[in-house]
């Protein structure tokens, strides 16, 4: 076992693996215990990739997880370390493989320089590679700068053999980035950038260097500039063209390297983009002394087999002598003899066995890796330790492995008869699951033989297993199959050329199209792909509409966006359309794709007001609808969220009138909770309370033509827990108490996590209003999953600044860390663009501050506090915050200001008709050594307008101060 690591310090926080503990600023950070393991992980190996395998290995050892729990649990660590993932301090991703923990961690020591082969890390059939990647090293030491290309097909070991050499390869500097295969545009000299990026975080001494010798790389990098700096870089790179970036790249490189030489590692580039291929060009071009290496890994071609760009480059740099290429081959079978004898040390499989796995498999090291693996654990009963599966295991493909060779499935395909390969093949087109009868409709053959056909080849076990029976309308029967493994309908439909393939996707839509009638389950987004792969477009487009909104309707926003957008760029492409209908679509896609904006990056989203600015647009050319109302409501809730109050009253009144023209309820409904929201926010508490009543009457009389309307958020959820606030505030505790457990009684029933979100977020409110810490507490899990593994943009900010004000609430005295929280918390709210209730979270921080002791924080929160509610018309918070203002005066000594910010507190708690603030405030005066006979009526007065809320500590208080 690894002896457990030492008390390791970054920034503010302090991680004590031995005693099982994080602390921050000397306060324990509560964590679940793999959270905790995956921190210990992480911080182990500190500024190195660790892939999400390696986690799941050390985290979840023996237990069969996703790498969704990898995300899970890294979302949860950088909530607890207030880590901003666009901009990370402490937990990086690098996207498709893993996290690197970027943290300067106080007393760590760099690896030893020296390269030295241990006996126990060496790579069978990598030697040569190894040597000549070593020797072209040393010549980059002494001054000769190097390129190397490693070139081999996926799953040859590239990434293996790269990453042991620069794991001993002993360089200080190493810079790696990754190139992603994408759909789009490519972002130019992303993997360079990644690389530099890295660099930057690892070797913060570098920045100030990149900025005096290539400000245009440093300006493509702006979280690494201070805002002066940017607005400088912005200036002096304006006009400077593609040669400039290219030698400012080749310059900085080289004056980087001249104290200690560096290793740039740049993987997969045969999806990278031009610029860097012109980048690495020019590098290779140059005769000048350096002391760099690049090393980079690529495939020879594309999935058809073409050359790419890379590999042209490639060859010629190698034949102008200005690169070395390492073309790594399979294992050969005296490899995989090898390879098995490291493995299974105690009991080394046969050579005999050997030679037939290496037939099995071609020696390609991933797929032999990953069939030993499946063996290993099929016949996990029958070990004793590392000595092997039976001889068995390698006569047939484990029935556990997950992938294949493409050329191992194309032999096996070979021994088929043509028409069960026909068969397959058109299976493919339908999908990895499939129905018999739309796959004889595609055909052209009758039911009974193809699915007789089929269950033939799901006898046979290799291609295809038996799913469902369904029962269909017509009194038939239908059966569901599926490929044995996703990789072999991957290969089937590789098969197909383009015309067959568009061919089979038209009548596979048409099939589907006419089980439908039958009761088959049919998928609006499988029709539009089926449409948009056999070049109908418009019927492509019209199936993506009511997909997107389908999605919608299900919570799937991401799969909403991506719907909407393909739609919208075929209707961009094709003319075929009527000009009404296709408005109509247009106009449809950009409202739901508003939705689904609003419930992943929030209500205040720039995306989500771009599409609804061009949906308003579509609005202005048709006749007026009640549908139009959505567009206006979407608008509304977004000056709201930006704090713009009167032109968000000004949309609910717009909304309501839509609703109301057109008998629409749900618009109506829409109008209400839009202004309801809105005047609490501006402290309108009574009249708050009516709209949300009013709302919610409507909801529960014509329920049925609301079901279906496209909220974001179910609109009863919304009300009932954005009513919470004004009615305790209103005095009307238990009426809010009771909203409270209906909302998050009808989420949870719902398994919406928007709406779960929003229950835990009024919940947490109401609570610390109420000063309930118990109650924002059982929140806070919730609120810290929908940030996290729900991935709702605009719970983080709640959820950080509720988790500081419990930090702030507990039995002992609060940490500064805990108004720092809530400040943070609030300024990446505001970076979403929400400006909403800011006064009321500068209210939470004061409070944290006064219970610290930390008056200097304090008085800025108050002083922030009364800035937010005069800039945005909050007026809400207003008592609460004289309040505070009062117990800071008091600390000061400065009793007659005291009072006369109790005071101001009493009169605004009048003019909002909070009874339960002007509780607050009466209490405060009635605790003062002067109170006297009209504090005491007074308290009694606000105590009377209290209904319910008898086991609250500010009730219990205001009467044990009432019968003194």
């Amino acid at each position: 076992m690894s002896a457990p690591l030492p008390p390791l310090r970054f920034g503010p926080f302090v991680l004590d693996a031995a005693a099982g503990r994080l602390l921050r600023d000397d306060a324990p950070v509560a964590l679940q215990p793999k959270v905790f393991a995956l921190l210990c992980t992480l911080a182990g190996h500190p500024g190195r990739l660790v892939a999400k395998a390696t986690l799941l290995q050390q985290v979840w050892p023996a237990q069969v997880v996703s790498d969704a729990v990898v995300k899970t649990a890294i979302n949860q660590l950088r909530i607890a370390l207030g880590d901003d993932p666009s901009q990370p301090r402490y937990v990086e991703t690098v996207p498709r493989r893993g996290y690197r923990f970027i943290a300067a961690i106080e007393g760590a020591t760099a690896a030893p320089p020296a390269w030295v082969q241990p006996a126990g890390d060496r790579l069978v059939g990598r030697q040569a590679a190894l040597d000549a990647l070593h020797a072209a090293w040393q010549q980059a030491r002494e001054g000769t700068a190097q390129l190397v290309f490693v070139i081999g097909e996926a799953g040859i070991g590239k990434t293996t053999l790269i990453d042991h050499f620069a794991r001993h390869a002993g360089a200080a500097l190493v810079a790696r980035g990754q190139c992603v295969e994408q759909g789009g545009q490519d972002e130019p000299h992303m993997p360079i950038l990644e690389a530099l990026n890295g660099l930057c975080r690892s070797h913060p001494g570098a920045v100030p260097q990149i900025r005096r010798i290539a400000p245009t790389w440093l300006a493509q990098m702006p979280w690494h500039a201070s805002e002066a700096e940017r607005l400088a870089l912005r200036q002096e790179i304006d006009g400077v063209g593609p040669g400039r970036v290219l030698r400012e790249f080749r310059e900085m490189l080289d004056r980087l390297a001249e104290p200690q030489p560096i290793l740039l590692v740049l993987e997969d580039l045969q999806w990278s983009d031009l610029p860097s291929l012109q980048l690495i060009e020019h590098l290779a071009s140059r005769r000048e002394r350096a002391r760099w290496m690049l090393v980079a890994s690529l495939r020879p071609a594309d999935a058809q087999g073409r050359p790419t760009a890379v590999a042209d480059l490639h060859a010629r740099l190698r034949l102008r002598g200005l690169a070395r290429g390492l073309e790594l081959a399979a294992f050969s079978a005296g490899e995989v003899v090898e390879y098995l004898a490291g493995r299974y040390a105690r009991q080394p499989p046969s050579t005999h066995l050997a030679q037939r796995l290496h037939a099995q498999t071609g020696g390609l090291p991933l797929y032999l890796a990953t069939w030993l693996d499946a063996a290993d654990r099929e016949h996990a009963d029958t070990q004793d330790g590392p000595v092997g599966p039976p001889p068995d295991a390698f006569a047939e493909p484990p029935a556990r492995l997950a992938h294949g060779l493409a050329h191992l499935i194309e032999r096996q395909l070979e021994l088929l008869e043509p028409e069960d390969q026909s068969l397959l093949e058109a299976a493919s087109v339908l999908g990895v699951e499939f129905w018999s009868q739309p796959l004889a409709s595609m055909l052209e053959r009758s039911r009974l033989s193809v699915r007789a056909q089929i269950d033939r080849l799901a006898r046979q076990g290799q291609w295809l297993v038996p799913l469902a029976v369904e029962r269909l309308a017509d009194d038939s029967f239908d059966a569901r199959h599926a490929f044995r493994h996703a990789l072999h309908r991957h290969v089937l439909y590789q098969r197909l050329g383009a015309a067959r393939r568009a061919e089979l996707h038209r009548r596979a839509a048409q099939g589907l199209e006419a089980m439908a009638p039958l009761g088959l389950p049919v998928a609006a987004a499988e029709l539009a792909e089926h449409h948009e792969r056999s070049h109908d477009a418009t019927a492509a487009i019209r199936h993506s509409a009511e997909a997107t909104r389908l999605a919608v309707a299900r919570f799937a926003p991401q799969e909403a966006v991506r719907l909407a957008r393909r739609a919208l760029a075929l209707l961009g492409r094709s003319d075929a359309l009527p000009p009404p209908e296709r408005d109509a679509l247009e106009l449809g896609l950009h409202a739901h794709q508003a939705v689904a904006f609003a419930q992943y990056l929030g209500f205040a989203a720039p995306e989500r007001e771009v599409s609804l600015a061009r949906a308003l647009e579509l609005c202005e050319r048709r006749p007026a609808a009640a549908a139009h109302g959505w567009i206006h409501g979407g608008l509304g809730w977004i000056h709201m969220a930006r704090a713009d109050y009167r032109q968000a009253l000004r949309m609910a009144e717009r909304v309501e009138t839509l609703g109301r023209r057109f008998d629409d309820p749900a618009v109506v409904v829409c109008a209400m909770n839009l202004r309801g929201t809105t005047l609490s926010f501006q402290g309108d508490y009574a009249a708050a309370t009516n709209c949300m009543r009013e709302g919610l009457a409507i909801c529960a009389r014509d329920e049925p033509r609301i079901a279906g309307a496209p909220f974001p958020i179910d609109p009863v959820v919304s009300m009932l827990a954005n009513s919470a606030l004004p009615l305790v505030m209103v005095g009307e505790i238990d009426t809010a108490l009771q909203h409270l457990a209906r909302a998050r009684e009808r989420a949870l029933r719902l398994g919406a996590p928007m709406a779960s979100m929003l229950a835990a977020w009024g919940a947490s409110t109401a609570g610390a209003a109420l000063g309930e810490a118990a109650l924002v507490a059982e929140m806070l899990p919730t609120l810290q999953a929908a940030a996290g593994a729900d991935d709702i943009g605009q719970a983080e900010g709640p959820a950080l600044w509720f988790d500081g004000w419990i930090a702030g609430h507990g039995p002992r005295r609060p940490a500064q860390s805990a108004t720092q929280r809530i400040r943070a918390a609030l300024e990446r709210h505001r970076q979403r663009g929400m400006f909403a209730g800011a006064s009321q979270v500068h209210l939470y921080a004061a409070e944290v501050a006064l219970r610290a002791g930390q008056l200097d924080e304090a008085r800025a929160e108050i002083d922030a506090g009364l800035h937010s509610a005069e800039q945005f018309g909050e007026a809400g918070h207003l008592s609460d915050i004289h309040r505070l203002d009062a117990r800071w005066h008091a600390a000061q000594h400065d009793d007659a200001e005291s009072r006369r910010a109790l005071e101001r507190a009493l009169h605004h708690g009048a003019a909002q008709q909070s009874a339960w603030a002007a509780l607050a405030a009466w209490i405060e005066l009635c605790e003062r050594p002067d109170a006297g006979k009209a504090e005491r009526a007074g308290l009694s007065r606000a105590l009377a307008q209290v209904r319910g809320g008898e086991s609250l500590a500010r009730v219990q208080r205001a009467k044990s101060l009432l019968q003194r």
